[in-house]
């Protein structure tokens, strides 16, 4: 594993800070990302209305997955978190969905070492990526891409990095519309965060040539793309 994958997910192992993460994170009308999130599951039963098998990579809690399997009833979810504090959190919240969920616990830069299967609908991730440099971000990609099936969906909703006016411009107004997280529950990265082309190249550098920015408030974005049907 890669030195920068390396500490984030040490960062992301430790309970501690896991626990003080999960009690900051928003919830309700405050969480600013659960518009971005109905709008990729609706973007993708537009054509493709009955997906088998959607992975959610560095899950979490599991709030990008459990949007997914509300969206599709007939849906089978697979949770891939790094975190056992995580993994007990989304068994928590992911209960209702009873035997629709299979549990992995693994890194998103090894998805298949993981036994994340393949023939995918839809591989979803949510405020991870960010952790990578452009290599490993593309390497990710590489390796979602090839876990779809045809016809299958990339989505990536997650924080960019800005020049140095914007971001400054955009952390100060946004917490006007949520509040900041609490200094136990923040956590710094190694190097700047990749911006929206880096994703971008990202998607297409793994053969998904079609993809788009489908939605962008400060600084995150929710990248989606599909792979050719053939």
């Amino acid at each position: 594993m890669p030195e920068q994958s390396r500490t984030a997910a040490a960062v992301w192992s430790d309970p501690s800070f896991a626990s003080a993460w999960l009690a900051a994170d928003p919830q309700g009308a405050q969480d600013l990302l659960e518009l971005p999130r109905l709008i990729a599951a609706r973007l993708v039963a537009d054509e493709t209305p009955s997906p088998g098998l959607v992975v959610d990579v560095a899950s979490g809690a599991g709030k990008f997955l459990s949007v997914f399997l509300d969206a599709f009833p007939g849906a089978r979810g697979v949770w891939l978190d790094a975190s056992d504090t995580m993994l007990g959190q989304a068994k928590r919240d992911l209960a209702r969905f009873g035997d629709r969920v299979d549990f992995l616990i693994g890194d998103m830069g090894a998805l298949r070492a993981a036994g994340v299967p393949e023939g995918a609908a839809a591989l979803i991730t949510s405020r991870a990526s960010h952790h990578l440099g452009r290599e490993e971000l593309h390497g990710f990609y590489r390796e979602a891409a090839g876990q779809l099936a045809p016809g299958g969906w990339l989505v990536n909703l997650d924080h960019i990095g800005l020049d140095e006016r914007w971001n400054r411009r955009f952390r100060s107004v946004r917490k006007q519309f949520s509040p900041p997280r609490t200094t136990a529950s923040t956590h710094h990265h190694a190097a700047p965060l990749p911006k929206a082309d880096d994703h971008l190249d990202g998607f297409r550098a793994a053969g998904v040539q079609d993809v788009d920015i489908a939605w962008k408030a400060f600084y995150s974005c929710l990248f989606i793309g599909r792979t050719p049907l053939a």
